[in-house]
C-alpha cells in the first residue's frame, strides 16, 4: 500500500477515533510542505471542539477559549474564499502579508508559536457543524502555491467524508444517550450551545410539559422556570458558571416539576464533543429526601449547606436543624440562604419539592457519551 492510500485509511480511522487526528493532520500537512493543521468543528458562532498536530498545540486551547476567535477576521475571509472553490484557499488569497500577521490569529497564537502563512478549507456537514481544516507553514516558508493547495485539496473529499461519519457517529451516541435516559423514566434531550435541540426521547416529545419552538428549541410553559432554563443554557459553555441548573417549575395543570440542565461538556479538544447539556424535565413523585452526599454534588454545597437542605428536605425547622447540630438559629438561617441562592429557589417548601425529585433519588446515573 502507498503512503497516501496509508494516509487516507488514516483519516477516515480518526473520524471514530479522535486520538489519531494530530499524527494525521502532521502527515497530511507535511504533503504540503506545511507543520501540520488543525481540525475543528463549529456550529453558528461556537468552536464545539478540536484537533490539532504537534506543532500547532501550544497556546491553540488558550485561544480558542478566550475572546480571539471572536475578533479575529481568518475564519470569515479565508474561509469565504475556500468556500467558493470548495477547495483550500492560501490565506494571502485573502490577506496581505502585514494585516495577516496582525490578525489576532497570529498576532497571539501563530506567530508565537513560530507559525507562518496558511491554507484553510470548510466542510458544512448533515448535522449542521462546519468542519475547518487549517494549515500551516512555520514562520519564513513561502504561500501555499497552486501544487501545494492541489496536494492538499487530493485530501479534502477524504477529510470531508471523515467529518461527516465523525459527526454522525457522535450524534448517534447522543440519541442512545437519550433513549437510555427514557429507560430510567426521565423526560430528557440533548442541547447544544446556542439551546438547539441534537436528539430527545419519547417522553420529553410527548410532553405537555414543555412547548416545541421554531429552529429545534424547547421551552417551559412556567415562565420563571423557563427564564432560568434559558440562562442555564447560555452558559453551558462553562461549567463553573453561576447559572442555577436545577430547579422547580409548574407544569400543566398546575402538576410539580423537576428541571436539571446537566453540562457535559467534554474535553475541549475532542472533536464534535462538548458544548452540549442533558436537559430533563420530570414530574415530582411523592417527597423522600436524597441522599446528603448526592444533594452536596449536585448543588455544590459545602458540607455543612448539604446538611441543611438535608434537614429542609425531610421536614425539620430551623430551630431543629440548629438543635440537632448544636448550632445557632442564625448560622443554619445564613447557611439556608445559601442554599437558596445555589439551588434557584426562594423557600423552604420549594426547596423541600426539589429535593423530592425521582432524578434525584436515582442518583443522575447517565450512560457514557
Amino acid at each position: 500500500m502507498s503512503q497516501t492510500a496509508n494516509l487516507i485509511d488514516r483519516i477516515y480511522e480518526a473520524a471514530a477515533d479522535p486520538e489519531l487526528w494530530p499524527r494525521v493532520l502532521e502527515d497530511v500537512g507535511a504533503a504540503a510542505d506545511a507543520a501540520g493543521g488543525v481540525i475543528l468543528a463549529r456550529r453558528s458562532d461556537a468552536w464545539l471542539g478540536w484537533r490539532c498536530s504537534a506543532a500547532l498545540a501550544p497556546g491553540l486551547d488558550d485561544w480558542l477559549c478566550g475572546s480571539g476567535p471572536g475578533r479575529s477576521q481568518a475564519t470569515t475571509r479565508l474561509l469565504g474564499f475556500a468556500g467558493a472553490r470548495f477547495g483550500f484557499a492560501d490565506s494571502m488569497e485573502a490577506f496581505s502579508e502585514e494585516e495577516w500577521f496582525a490578525d489576532p490569529l497570529m498576532a497571539e497564537w501563530g506567530a508565537p508559536a513560530g507559525l507562518g502563512l496558511a491554507a484553510a478549507t470548510c466542510i458544512d456537514t448533515p448535522s449542521g457543524d462546519m468542519v475547518i481544516v487549517h494549515m500551516n507553514r512555520r514562520v519564513g516558508q513561502p504561500r501555499f502555491g497552486p501544487d501545494a493547495i492541489a496536494r492538499l485539496d487530493a485530501f479534502r473529499p477524504h477529510l470531508a467524508r471523515a467529518g461527516m461519519l465523525a459527526a454522525r457517529w457522535r450524534l448517534a451516541q447522543l440519541r442512545a444517550a437519550a433513549e437510555a435516559l427514557a429507560l430510567l423514566g426521565l423526560p430528557a434531550a440533548i442541547v447544544d450551545l446556542s439551546g438547539r435541540v441534537l436528539a430527545a426521547n419519547a417522553l420529553i416529545e410527548g410532553s405537555a410539559h414543555v412547548r416545541w419552538l421554531p429552529g429545534d428549541r424547547l421551552a417551559l410553559g412556567d415562565a420563571a422556570a423557563n427564564a432560568l432554563l434559558k440562562r442555564a443554557v447560555a452558559e453551558l459553555r462553562d461549567p463553573a458558571a453561576a447559572a442555577v441548573r436545577s430547579f422547580p417549575a409548574r407544569g400543566a395543570a398546575d402538576e410539580k416539576l423537576i428541571v436539571h440542565l446537566v453540562p457535559a461538556t467534554g474535553r475541549a479538544r475532542d472533536l464534535f464533543d462538548g458544548g452540549f447539556g442533558v436537559a430533563i424535565v420530570a414530574p415530582i413523585a411523592a417527597p423522600c429526601a436524597p441522599d446528603g452526599d448526592l444533594i452536596r454534588a449536585l448543588f455544590d454545597l459545602t458540607a455543612a449547606e448539604a446538611r441543611v437542605a438535608s434537614g429542609i428536605a425531610e421536614g425539620a425547622t430551623m430551630e431543629q436543624i440548629a438543635e440537632q447540630r448544636g448550632g445557632a438559629v442564625e448560622t443554619v438561617r445564613a447557611q439556608l440562604k445559601c442554599v437558596f441562592a445555589k439551588t434557584g429557589v426562594r423557600r423552604q417548601a420549594q426547596l423541600a419539592t426539589l429535593l423530592a425529585s425521582p432524578s434525584l433519588r436515582k442518583g443522575f446515573i447517565f450512560p457514557s457519551t
